[in-house]
């Protein structure tokens, strides 16, 4: 539902602005994407996006920035990268790299 989200903000938004957007909030994580990051090619959206965790999760992960690509026409996406973070809002260490 998240993803669908996102993906329905990705249609309507510009990137006028040049800070993170938040499209989602749970009982334990916060979701961001950053607007002046979208990319457009035909029925494709890439966009940078972040989860900020409310409470550390495990090795004491606070907050996850990854890149991803959505695909408009199809509805479906995919992680293209991401860094594991042991600050809220990416910031801190960077714990691991995936991609």
């Amino acid at each position: 539902m998240k993803i669908l989200l996102l993906v329905c903000t990705l249609l309507v938004t510009g990137s006028a602005w040049a800070e993170r957007v938040m499209y989602s909030t749970t009982a334990t994580d916060t979701f961001y994407y950053d607007p002046a990051t979208i990319r457009k090619d035909g029925n494709m959206r890439r966009v940078w996006w972040l989860a900020d965790y409310k409470n550390r999760e495990k090795e004491d992960d606070f907050s996850i920035r990854g890149r991803a690509e959505f695909d408009t026409k199809l509805e479906r996406y995919k992680i293209l990268g991401l860094s594991v973070h042991s600050e809220p809002m990416a910031g801190g260490t960077v714990l691991r790299t995936v991609g």
